[in-house]
């Protein structure tokens, strides 16, 4: 029997500035070979990264097995750029071994509808070619619901509205009352295979 070794989809909830990058820049602090949706501009400050604003230049990248951690911030229609970014994601996960795969801010470029094009397609087969995927959105009830419907697991931040609090508590099996009780750099984190729930706060956060 052949054996794989398969990435994981972690969902992350939470309002602005609650804790969500942080949090997901230190689960990944050890991985060599990243790559970010990076909307905000902030991967890219980061110590070690490479800012990436063109198409050309992100393909170039990808060309290497290398270890690299890349941002790609993008202008123009988002939309299709973050389904360049997508593609060259699951390219460079399925044919160097795996990586992580990073998109912030999904309720700008997904609807709740089915996840489109190769955004899609790094969901649907990126974990079993060894790619982790941390997918980020403020609002999930805003975000594609193929990301939400197969998390490996949901970390959820702060939420600013009653609303987004329901829809998290009832989609997960995490509490309403734990989720609104949530303040800034704390959040809930369930696994979505044993159902196991865990709380933690944030230690550090990197100052810019």
């Amino acid at each position: 029997m052949m054996e794989t070794v398969d990435g994981r989809l972690i969902v992350i909830a939470g309002a602005s500035r609650t804790g969500k990058t942080a949090f997901t820049v230190q689960q990944v602090k050890d991985r060599k070979r990243i790559i970010a949706w990076d909307p905000e501009d902030q991967f890219s400050t980061l110590p070690g990264w490479k800012r990436i604003t063109t198409r050309r230049e992100l393909f170039r990248a990808i060309e290497s097995p290398n270890a690299a951690k890349l941002a790609y911030v993008a202008g123009g229609n988002i939309t299709e750029e973050f389904d360049f970014w997508a593609a060259s994601a699951f390219f460079w996960g399925r044919y160097y071994g795996g990586c992580v795969a990073i998109a912030e801010e999904l309720a700008d470029v997904t609807t709740p509808s089915k996840a489109p094009g190769n955004w899609g397609i790094l969901l649907r087969r990126g974990l079993k070619r060894g790619i982790t995927i941390f997918a980020i959105s403020q609002r999930w009830s805003e975000a594609d619901k193929t990301a939400f419907g197969n998390a490996s697991e949901y970390v959820c931040f702060r939420l600013s509205s009653g609303l987004d609090v329901d829809y998290m508590a009832k989609r997960t099996r995490i509490k309403s009352e734990q989720i609104a009780a949530l303040q800034n750099l704390q959040y809930v984190r369930m696994d979505a295979q044993t159902g196991e729930i865990s709380d933690g706060t944030l230690k550090f956060i990197k100052k810019r």
